[in-house]
């Protein structure tokens, strides 16, 4: 069987490869290593002065452009047409698949989305979006959530719409009880001082959605009850300095008990799950995947979240984690973590399960197994 040839559009926003982009990228990077075995790859992408305009790695071609809103898709479009590739693949960016389809009228195209934002309002109203959705052969998303979303805001047959679960590195996030040496964790919590501690973390964006301000708020019950207990918040503000402003006053009356950390690499964000006894996503925002529940899971770290988007579908309530009420976070928060923490056998049980539900249903070979099937299924219709 030939090799296929695989375009993938990146939003342009972000440089790829990187380890300060969005998820959208890192998705990309992590399932495109494994495709370039089976297809060959090229990969548009934002150019950074570190950055060369065109790379080859392997089977991978990136070709990367200064980005400009107005410019970045013409140039896309100038080397689709020179390169004419089977499937073009667009990520997260609908009002890309109609000039793409203006210009290459045959093209089999793919849009990949990754979450609601770019499929609502103020990016996108519901006429426009049935418009260039209808244009694609094939959506992809990563959640019947988000595929239940997309149905009810366009008139597309269910059957365009594919869900394919996104995946973790196992190499990367290794459990925490199977690492070579445990010295380099142990420096890692003295660094932050949490070395005789039990570790509740968040990871994400500090915005008022992502609902870090519960964690805060249940604490002083949480070390009223546990004294060992200590919370790691790793994030950034990113414009939301008013929000960063109040979980730090909120943690002032219990500040020897949580940790700011800044900006944590993604070659690096393993460490902070397998320090961990537990990670916290108490978001009220309908999360279409949710892939740092994935990632903490890998590791043997349990997952208190919010049943909300498409969490539901990565945690199994009770096994490998709990879902908790999303009006009324603060109560289920405080109640689970004391459990969990007071029962090393049952927190050991889930991390378990969490390992071997990751390693069963969600790897990234499991994401790239799914996305070639339908690279052949779109090629040979």
């Amino acid at each position: 069987m030939p090799r296929l040839k695989v375009a993938i559009i990146t939003p342009g926003v972000f440089p790829i490869p990187g380890n300060k982009s969005s998820s959208v990228e890192l998705v990309i990077q992590k399932t495109s290593n494994l495709l370039q075995k089976e297809v060959d790859v090229i990969i548009f992408g934002k150019k950074t002065k570190n950055q060369s305009f065109i790379e080859r790695q392997g089977h991978i071609t990136y070709y990367r452009y200064h980005y400009h809103s107005e410019t970045y898709i013409q140039n896309v479009v100038e080397q689709l047409q020179q390169d004419k590739p089977d499937i073009i693949q667009i990520e997260n960016r609908p009002k890309f698949v109609k000039f793409i389809r203006q210009a290459i009228p045959t093209a089999k195209i793919i849009l990949t989305l990754h979450s609601v934002t770019f499929i609502s309002p103020p990016y996108m109203n519901n006429r426009f979006l049935n418009n260039y959705l209808n244009q694609a052969n094939a959506i992809v998303v990563n959640s019947h959530f988000l595929k239940n979303y997309v149905l009810s805001k366009t008139n597309l047959d269910s059957s365009k719409i594919v869900v394919n679960h996104l995946g973790v590195n196992n190499d990367q996030f290794k459990p925490k009880w199977q690492l070579d040496s445990p010295a380099p964790l142990e420096f890692m919590k003295e660094k932050l001082g949490v070395s005789r501690n039990k570790i509740l973390l968040y990871v994400g964006r500090l915005v008022e959605i992502k609902g870090v301000h519960h964690i805060l708020e249940a604490m002083p019950e949480i070390i009223k009850a546990d004294p060992s207990i200590k919370l790691i918040i790793a994030g950034s503000p990113l414009g939301h300095r008013a929000y960063s402003d109040h979980l730090k006053n909120l943690a002032e009356s219990i500040k020897d008990h949580v940790v700011f950390t800044s900006f944590i690499p993604n070659d690096k964000i393993h460490e902070m799950f397998q320090i961990s006894d537990l990670l916290l996503v108490p978001s009220a925002q309908n999360e279409a995947f949710g892939l740092v529940n994935l990632e903490a899971m890998s590791t043997g770290t349990p997952v208190i979240a919010t049943k909300s988007g498409g969490i539901p579908e990565i945690i199994e309530h009770g096994k490998t984690g709990f879902l908790i009420d999303p009006s009324n976070i603060r109560e289920d928060l405080t109640k689970h973590i004391l459990y969990l923490l007071s029962n090393p056998s049952k927190l050991l049980q889930m991390g378990q399960e969490c390992v071997l539900q990751v390693k069963n249903h969600f790897t990234w070979q499991h994401s790239v197994n799914r996305q070639l099937r339908l690279y052949r299924q779109l090629h040979e219709g």
